[in-house]
């Protein structure tokens, strides 16, 4: 059984992508998308749930970290891979996805490559 290291996984995604850690949203994302794999249900209601736990963790407001993921997916968007985008989040994106989107579907992404690496 192979330890598949989510956070470093996530990681390697996200600068495929064309995002990196210059960004404060970067670490917020890779934050949440890490407790997103633990627990999927932080998405029901993101503002509650995964965006408190980021803000909690980098001792900041839950607005700064829905607008840092905000920044980190408009980078993304226009500068950044969007084939790899589309794949990640399952279909393909006639506009850009929103966070929650974004952050299910990249955490859903990682789980399944942790899958196929068992």
């Amino acid at each position: 059984m192979i330890n598949f290291d989510y956070e470093k996984e996530t990681e390697r995604i996200l600068r495929q992508l064309g995002v990196n850690g210059s960004y404060i949203g970067y670490w917020h994302t890779l934050y949440g998308v890490t407790k997103t794999i633990e627990n999927p249900k932080l998405t029901i209601n993101v503002c509650k749930g995964l965006y408190l736990e980021v803000a909690t963790k980098y001792g900041t407001s839950i607005n700064s970290v829905e607008r840092n993921i905000r920044t980190v997916l408009d980078v993304i968007w226009n500068n950044g891979d969007r084939a790899l985008l589309s794949t990640i989040v399952g279909y393909a994106l006639l506009s850009k996805p929103n966070n929650t989107s974004f952050i299910d579907g990249l955490a859903f992404y990682v789980s399944n490559l942790s899958a196929e690496n068992k």
